[in-house]
């Protein structure tokens, strides 16, 4: 006897066969691997497409359902699959997969303008006010280093000039007092020379005085 479920008005989902092998997009929609069961949902898509670029209908996997179906007949154009159809659905299938290509293209454009909008703009920071307090004591501190600077240049000695430092007095050589140089003696010659003057010298004095 099987147990009875929970909650008896939900089915169990029907799993459907093949599913892994049948190729369908993200809304669920099976897309056809022919040209012949493509060409009819060419134009629907591009419709579909339409209608929500107008805005008249929601969002609701449109542009994934059209991607995929323009990748799939651009792969039939690729492999040369839609030279077995006839001439005329040949010339609509290709009709057709142009208008689909300019519609996805303005619906890709009008996702990333939505997404950019989307997008927070980066927060832009105020600058902070300063109070008047605040800017007194800045202007207090700024005028105490100005007059500590001023008083230690006015400390510091000048340098002297360069012409003063180039000019400098020479060396003087003869600044020391001379030595006085021995006197040389004299010889006999001039000791009796001296001694004659001495004499001749003393009478004459004598006469003066008499």
């Amino acid at each position: 006897m099987k147990p009875k479920p929970m909650f008896p008005y939900r089915r169990p989902k029907k799993r459907p066969k093949g599913g892994a092998r049948r190729q369908r997009d993200g809304n669920g929609r099976r897309v056809p691997q022919s040209a012949a069961e493509l060409l009819p949902l060419l134009q629907p898509a591009t419709k579909s497409l339409a209608q929500m670029l107008a805005g008249n209908v929601k969002a609701s996997g449109q542009a994934v359902h059209a991607r995929n179906v323009l990748a799939q007949a651009e792969r039939l154009v690729a492999e040369r699959a839609v030279d077995r159809l006839p001439p005329a659905a040949r010339e609509e299938f290709f009709e057709q997969l142009a208008r689909l290509k300019l519609t996805v293209a303005d619906a890709e454009a009008m996702l990333q303008e939505q997404e950019a909008a989307a997008e927070p703009a980066p927060a832009i920071e105020e600058p902070t006010e300063i109070s008047a307090e605040r800017l007194r004591e800045l202007a207090l501190s700024l005028a105490v280093t100005t007059s500590n600077a001023a008083a230690e240049q006015a400390r510091e000695p000048a340098p002297p000039p360069a012409d003063e430092r180039e000019e400098e007095p020479p060396a003087l050589a003869d600044s020391a007092p001379a030595t006085p140089s021995a006197t040389p003696r004299l010889g006999l010659k001039s000791r009796e020379r001296l001694r004659l003057k001495s004499v001749v010298a003393k009478p004459e004095e004598g006469g003066e005085a008499g």
